[in-house]
């Protein structure tokens, strides 16, 4: 079972990414000024992982009690952080980086952080 201090752990793990703050508040983690985790809530506090991956649709399908796509945000999935463990987490935040990253720091860097 995830939360926000685990996306916190293996986010600054990862190649120059820096802690930053949603328009509305909620914390990020951002790469090169775009973001690639996102905290948001539900209406009772359960913590929502937004996040981008280029397989989005696939993940939804295969998941869809823990992953979900929003109309609102074309490019983005949510999970509940809750549903996720350290691995699987890990896996995401990492394939979320390496989507929103320049290809410049994809060159560079091998975005496997350990857990």
């Amino acid at each position: 079972m995830a939360n926000w201090t685990d996306v916190a752990r293996i986010a600054a793990a990862l190649p120059e990414t820096t802690p930053g703050q949603a328009h509305e508040g909620s914390p990020t983690y951002e790469v090169a000024g775009r973001q690639f985790a996102r905290l948001r809530w539900n209406n009772e506090g359960r913590e929502i992982l937004q996040f981008w991956t280029p397989d989005r649709e696939s993940l939804a399908a295969a998941s869809p009690t823990t992953y979900w796509l929003a109309k609102a945000f074309p490019a983005a999935i949510f999970a509940w952080l809750d549903q996720l463990d350290t691995p699987e987490l890990t896996e995401l935040l990492t394939d979320s980086w390496t989507a929103r990253s320049p290809t410049r720091l994809r060159r560079m860097h091998s975005p496997r952080p350990a857990d």
